[in-house]
């Protein structure tokens, strides 16, 4: 968590400290985006069982019942570790098509790192007063800014393809997890996956 905030406050002495690294696919996965997921989103199912969500149009708080939260919580892991290799996988074809030398694990090290600030931001969606898609929304936007150090220190592309290769992952990154968020609101509000 420590490190997810160190890229929101000071993302250039970061991504050099990651990209020195050179962790693998499994190392970052492991070690930093699962554990900060799981409990992000362990805090927001919490939330939603013992504080609820505004429903109706009073906006009543209403308690969501256990089952449903643990449905909603691994839907959210499903679908944000899904987003994370989905983008990864783009970032590393659009890098290759850029005739960029790329490995796959720099690829996903920075959609990983990169999406982090998102992935924190579910700590804010546990609370019942801010919607969940202004969350989301800051969340995009954080990670979004996160990336623009990460994609130039981790893929290194020539200066005039990293704007593209910066946008490009920009777009894959909001969209995925826009409709990420889409499909686990869905399960939340038990549109889908009702009788799991």
């Amino acid at each position: 968590m420590i490190r997810v905030i160190a890229l929101i406050f000071a993302p250039f002495r970061t991504w050099n400290k990651i990209a020195e690294a050179q962790r693998g696919v499994l190392f970052v996965l492991c070690v930093s985006f699962l554990p900060l997921m799981l409990g992000c989103v362990a805090v927001e199912a919490y939330s939603l069982m013992h504080w609820g969500e505004p429903r109706g149009a009073a906006e009543n708080l209403v308690r969501i019942p256990q089952t449903v939260a643990v449905r909603y919580a691994i839907a959210q892991v499903g679908l944000l570790t899904a987003c994370v290799f989905f983008s990864a996988y783009v970032l590393h074809a659009v890098a290759e098509s850029f005739h960029i030398r790329t490995l796959f694990f720099q690829s996903f090290g920075a959609v990983a790192y990169g999406i982090s600030p998102l992935v924190l931001m579910r700590l804010l969606d546990a609370l019942p007063a801010i919607p969940s898609w202004l969350c989301w929304g800051l969340g995009v936007l954080l990670s979004i800014s996160a990336l623009y150090h990460g994609v130039a220190l981790m893929l290194r592309p020539e200066q005039t393809k990293g704007l593209g290769l910066y946008l490009v992952t920009s777009i894959i990154i909001a969209l995925s997890t826009g409709v990420s968020h889409f499909v686990a609101q869905a399960v939340l509000h038990e549109r889908i996956l009702r009788n799991l």
